[in-house]
Formats: structure tokens, C-alpha cells, sequence
């Protein structure tokens, strides 16, 4: 769970500032409590430790940063909530459409909308925005539920 930490926090590192969206909405399912300096700096080795495993792709042009195709994605996205959030669950593999039925046997929604790019958030069962990294994110303020991941306990 997140407290006084959203993706526009200037302790986050920079790839998470930019692209940590998905990684942040795990973060705030997390039965951890990220807080404050502690809990940022907490996430932050999280995100340098997943890279560096191949969890979250890096540079993978090596031209100094994490902004093109492919960079800065969650690779294994069980591993990264199991082994790192503490969370026990597993994803399905699926990219599933915003008007199928959440089946009850999910623990854990996580939407993509869609407005000028794509943007992550924790829904519920009703598919109702729970968490936002950016808060109130333009995405989501003038896009549309595009795709959902399911997780399930395990």
C-alpha cells in the first residue's frame, strides 16, 4: 500500500516517474506499507533490483535511457507481485477486453486506459478506478477502460 507516495513523487527514481504506473498500482495492492523517504527509497531498489533480474526490461539499446519500445516494461509481472510485493497472487497472461465480466475468483483487477497512451490503475469488481498513480490522471479523467489483467489468489 502506498501513503504519501504517488508516480509524480520526486524521490521516485526518474523510470519510475515516467513509467512506473503498472509497477505502482502492485505497490498499492501490496500488503507492504511504502511511506514516506523509507518507502520510496524502499520502491525505488525494488525497481533497480527487478531490472537488473530482467523482471522490468532496462536500456535495452543502451543509449542511456528506458524511453524506447520494450524499455521499462514488467517482463514477469507473478514474479515481480510475488517475489517483491509480497502478494499471493498470479496473472493469467491474459489482455482481457473492458467489457468481459470479472469473474469472482479474481483477487486482483488491474485496468489499462487509454487517452493519448496507455496508463494502469487497480480496479474493483465493478471495474471502478480504486487507485490512480497520478491521483487524478488525464488518462483516465478523459480516456476509456481499453484492457484488464487478472490476477488470482494462489
Amino acid at each position: 500500500m502506498l501513503k504519501g507516495i504517488n508516480q509524480a513523487d520526486s524521490r521516485l527514481i526518474s523510470p519510475i516517474q515516467h513509467y512506473g504506473c503498472y509497477f505502482l498500482t502492485l505497490a498499492e495492492a501490496s500488503p507492504i506499507l511504502f511511506k514516506g523517504d523509507e518507502g520510496c527509497q524502499r520502491l525505488n531498489g525494488i525497481w533497480v533490483k527487478a531490472t537488473e533480474l530482467g523482471i522490468i526490461s532496462g536500456d535495452i539499446n543502451h543509449d542511456g535511457d528506458v524511453d524506447d519500445d520494450g524499455e521499462a516494461e514488467i517482463q514477469d509481472v507473478t514474479r515481480l507481485a510475488q517475489e517483491f510485493f509480497d502478494l499471493k497472487v498470479k496473472y493469467d497472461g491474459i489482455h482481457h477486453k473492458a467489457d468481459e465480466a470479472i469473474p469472482p475468483s479474481v483477487k486482483i483487477v488491474i485496468g489499462q486506459y487509454w487517452y493519448r497512451s496507455g496508463h494502469f490503475v487497480l480496479l474493483n469488481k465493478s471495474k471502478k478506478v480504486t487507485f490512480d498513480s497520478y491521483g487524478k490522471s488525464n488518462t483516465v479523467k478523459h480516456g476509456y477502460l481499453k484492457t484488464m489483467r487478472w490476477f488470482y489468489a494462489i
